[in-house]
């Protein structure tokens, strides 16, 4: 019954910030990307960018929204800044992925097996790194959740010491 009360909170926080990135976010954020990023793009000597096919990937802030608002037993504070910095790290991230696409588009010719393999590890950031910023944001309530899976189990002794009259430390809580 939790795991369902669990979905159904992550259903009505997902859906409707799904809805308001489609129909308003992704534009707006893709004018503020472009505001923010072109000078450091200017920097590396680049002077215009087009984030087309990579502005979809820019959806990757939802996940990790979802992730940072829907996770219990975080502190306010743990939240905002996390939220924060992930957001933070998110944008650089994008502005990376968008650098190595527009380099790789600017090069013109059909994909080829090392513009693939140039690109790829790009991508692949860009889709997981939510998912890791959450991890490390919530890595107590992940590792409460899910740390018992990673411990070796305890093992059970046949003998019977007698100690010195000192009590064994007790087992630690999880």
């Amino acid at each position: 019954m939790r795991i369902l009360l669990v979905l159904l909170k992550i259903v009505a926080v997902s859906t409707p910030l799904t809805w308001l990135w489609l129909a308003w976010g992704r534009e707006a954020y893709g004018k503020l990307f472009l505001q923010l990023a072109m000078p450091i793009y200017g920097m590396f000597g680049l002077t215009t960018v087009v984030p087309d096919g990579a502005r979809d990937r820019f959806i990757n802030y939802l996940p990790f929204l979802i992730l940072m608002l829907v996770t219990p037993r975080l502190t306010p504070t743990r939240r905002l800044v996390g939220s924060l910095a992930g957001f933070l790290v998110i944008f650089a991230a994008h502005v990376a992925f968008v650098y190595v696409a527009d380099l790789e588009a600017a090069r013109g010719a059909a994909m080829t097996h090392s513009r693939f393999v140039r690109i790829v590890p790009a991508n692949t950031l860009s889709d997981s790194l939510p998912f890791v910023l959450w991890v490390v944001i919530a890595r107590d309530f992940v590792w409460k959740s899910v740390g018992g899976l990673f411990r070796a189990p305890e093992a059970e002794s046949d003998t019977t010491e007698v100690n010195s009259g000192t009590p064994e430390p007790s087992a630690e809580k999880h």
